[in-house]
């Protein structure tokens, strides 16, 4: 799935045409996947809690001892491509040219590309993710790294199977996440998602959710669950940047009817979105 950029690209505080954009050839970024990077919604113009997706880009280059420009520049920048109207905002902070001095040369790139709505549902293979840290020790636990080519193959590899996306499953059968969202289910009315101690990235998305189902009396538990326990729900959902919360109709060979839960959180997240907007809430921003 492509995607279309729109308008122009701005590294380093300087702006580009999309085609003239360019980081050198020697960058660490492109030569080892060193590097981090956000993704995050325009609705409308207006970037959604842009301040949780700042924290959580400042997390992963500490992660990587990786030195970020001044947060009010990227957030400047940020707000600047998010006003090009309804889009996905990436920001991209490369490694820069010197394995000896991380972040010597590095480009901080933002641009803004067309959002392309997910379908009503979505099914999901599930594969092992051998890679995934999965709770052990890991410096980069968390962090939202360039180099997402083993979750890419992932992705590849439960479409070429005829399913729409995967869903990580560890060496002792620990539910994780999917290569590039969170997942969540639905067990006698109570709501269960890994932990953020399995090593799964802290997705904005997920936050979101767990704030909603608190205000609607819904019980979400957060823990280290067994794959049967996904496959013994009464309801499945993702949930993501671009996703929203959307619900999962198939895992693997299970099957699952799109439920009541689902349904009112996906809701509620999009009244969310309205409201903070409308309001200019950002949490995070100071």
């Amino acid at each position: 799935m492509g995607m279309a950029t729109i308008g122009d690209v701005i590294i380093n505080g300087e702006r580009f045409a999309a085609a003239s954009a360019a980081i050198r050839i020697d960058d660490i970024g492109l030569l080892r996947g060193y590097g981090c990077f956000e993704a995050l919604r325009s609705y409308d113009g207006l970037p959604f809690r842009l301040g949780d997706h700042l924290d959580r880009l400042e997390r992963s280059a500490e992660g990587l001892r990786l030195p970020l420009p001044p947060r009010h520049e990227i957030e400047a920048w940020t707000r600047d491509r998010a006003a090009v109207g309804d889009s996905v905002v990436r920001v991209v902070v490369t490694g820069g040219t010197d394995l000896d001095d991380i972040g010597a040369g590095s480009s901080t790139i933002v641009f803004a590309h067309e959002y392309i709505a997910p379908g009503e549902s979505i099914r999901l293979d599930e594969l092992a993710a051998p890679w995934h840290p999965a709770g052990a020790a890991s410096e980069l636990a968390g962090v939202k790294v360039l180099s997402y080519a083993p979750n890419t193959a992932a992705l590849l590899r439960a479409r070429a199977r005829g399913f729409d996306d995967a869903v990580l499953i560890d060496a002792a059968t620990t539910v994780l996440e999917l290569p590039m969202a969170s997942i969540a289910w639905v067990v006698d009315g109570v709501v269960e998602t890994p932990s953020l101690d399995l090593g799964i990235l802290r997705s904005v998305t997920r936050n979101a959710m767990i704030e909603i189902a608190e205000s609607m009396g819904i019980v979400v538990l957060e823990g280290s669950f067994p794959a049967t326990r996904l496959h013994a729900a009464d309801e499945a959902f993702v949930m993501s940047t671009t996703k929203e919360i959307l619900p999962a109709v198939l895992i693997g060979s299970r099957n699952y009817d799109p439920g009541p839960i689902t349904a009112a959180l996906s809701a509620g997240f999009r009244s969310l979105v309205a409201r903070e907007l409308a309001a200019g809430a950002e949490p995070g921003l100071g």
